[in-house]
């Protein structure tokens, strides 16, 4: 395992009597930061700030179906706001997650701050050095969707458009900074995919596997957005998400 230093500009929030170190606070393992998104008792707000290199912006309905699903899941009083704003491309080469990173820190512009917890997403031009991922969530506040494999990999014939591929694939990863799967929000019940760590073993849930890697046939269909299965969805409430709802395999969204 890689290991990944932040260096990011000084920045602390206040949370509880304690004052919190920005630098520290986003340099945390993957799920560390589930129960703060989830629930109120320190942060009321979030706000989501989605970078992305020029011609590899989401589509608005991708958006929409993020900021669904935050609302859906999130107990925060006092809103959630998402963000767009476009950086420099890179040259064409695969990404590292350590390449992520620097990316990261050469631009990112909102961290946590008084009772606001924030999220950064970015959308590359460029493919990650493992052909077959398509996005990942790499720390407890950061994660990446990998536009050109996204762009590879769909809006051919029999495949997903790319606005359905890339809502699949963001929807995932935000479903792992919100600590699943048993990854900051336990589980609950025996849906651990051994196999694949971190994932669920329901091949209709948003958390298989199979959503976030080209092997896709099995989970996503044309028109459609996967949805949590009722263990997931249970086991973000027991971490203190809201709400709960009858699952459905899939959502028609598009």
């Amino acid at each position: 395992m890689t290991l990944v230093i932040f260096v990011f500009t000084k920045s602390v929030a206040i949370e509880g009597k304690k004052i919190v170190d920005a630098k520290v606070f986003h340099n945390r393992n993957l799920g560390a930061s589930a129960r703060e998104l989830l629930n109120d008792a320190v942060y009321k707000s979030l706000t989501v700030e989605i970078q992305y290199m020029k011609g590899f912006k989401p589509r608005q309905e991708t958006i929409n179906q993020l900021s669904l699903f935050l609302n859906k899941y999130l107990n925060k009083p006092k809103g959630i706001n998402i963000v767009l704003n476009e950086i420099g491309r890179r040259k064409n080469t695969p990404l590292t997650t350590d390449s992520v990173v620097a990316i990261e820190i050469a631009n990112r512009t909102q961290f946590v701050k008084d009772d606001n917890i924030a999220l950064y997403i970015l959308f590359t031009n460029s493919r990650h050095v493992d052909k077959r991922i398509l996005g990942t969530a790499y720390r407890n506040t950061s994660a990446v969707i990998y536009g050109k494999a996204i762009r590879e990999n769909s809006n051919a014939r029999g495949k997903l458009t790319r606005q359905e591929l890339e809502t699949a694939v963001l929807l995932h990863e935000t479903g792992h900074l919100l600590g699943l799967v048993n990854k900051g929000s336990r589980a609950g019940s025996g849906h651990i995919d051994y196999d694949y760590p971190d994932h669920c073993t329901n091949k209709k849930c948003l958390m298989y596997h199979a959503t976030e890697i080209k092997k896709l046939s099995s989970v996503l269909i044309k028109g459609f957005v996967p949805v949590l299965d009722s263990n997931c969805v249970a086991d973000l409430l027991a971490n203190g998400g809201k709400q709960q709802f009858l699952f459905k395999p899939f959502v028609k969204a598009f």
